[in-house]
């Protein structure tokens, strides 16, 4: 409710947090348009304590799952999630040893139902925050740990700002290499123009369908990804056909 207070009643936020029902119900509670989400690494390490192994079968196919862009290729990779969950040694008496897995929303640890594009958005990792400044501040007042928690947020923004002054471009460093690392697994897919601003693109695995205008793709990466829009908007400036870059 401070936080509402804070932000205003107009700013939209989103929260991710671990498996506790009560924080479901709160965020809820006050902010019930947002999306509220669960770490995925949270749910990785209670399947790795499900099924008695690091490093499992299990494991990778869930994270396949959980990073697939669209929802065609995540209920592919669920599928064989489920299937090697029956498969020994994981399934003992005919039990998935994840079967509490079915309880969770997908949409609240899978990209493909994430609801907004999950780049260009602003994010307090007060947690990791808190962690770190109570191991440090242990015999400190409660009220103390808060108002350095709130200098260390406000600090935070502050370099953020400075260094958002100093780019010349319209992303940040960051975004730039993951932009390039796209392009340059990139160079020998190829184009072709169906009609207007909208393309096919082959990438040697599978055909998808581009428009510019309405910034989709088939394979959900532009949606999910926006940010990947710079790259498509540079090559269709300089009248390239031959190929396009996500």
């Amino acid at each position: 409710m401070k936080l509402k207070e804070c932000l205003g009643e107009d700013t939209d936020v989103g929260f991710i947090s671990n498996l506790c029902d009560k924080i479901d119900f709160v965020v809820q509670s006050v902010y019930p348009d947002s999306y509220h989400g669960y770490c995925p690494k949270d749910i990785a390490r209670k399947i790795r304590d499900s099924v008695g192994h690091n490093d499992t079968e299990v494991e990778t196919l869930f994270w396949k799952s959980c990073n697939a862009y669209s929802v065609h290729d995540f209920y592919l990779c669920l599928e064989r999630l489920q299937n090697a969950c029956r498969e020994p040694p994981f399934c003992t008496l005919l039990r998935s040893p994840i079967f509490w897995l079915d309880d969770i929303a997908i949409s609240k640890w899978t990209r493909a139902f994430f609801p907004k594009v999950r780049y260009n958005v602003k994010s307090i990792d007060v947690p990791e925050m808190l962690k770190i400044i109570s191991t440090s501040t242990r015999e400190f007042p409660i009220t103390t740990t808060i108002e350095l928690n709130n200098t260390s947020i406000q600090s935070m923004y502050a370099e953020r700002a400075e260094v958002a002054g100093r780019l010349s471009g319209g992303v940040t460093p960051y975004v730039e290499t993951k932009v390039q690392k796209r392009v340059n697994n990139s160079y020998n897919w190829v184009a072709r123009r169906l009609y207007a601003d909208t393309f096919e693109v082959g990438d040697n695995f599978a055909t998808n369908k581009v428009q510019f205008d309405r910034r989709v793709c088939s394979c959900g990466k532009w949606q999910k990804s926006g940010v990947y829009y710079v790259t498509f908007v540079y090559y269709v400036c300089i009248g390239s056909t031959s190929s396009v870059y996500f």
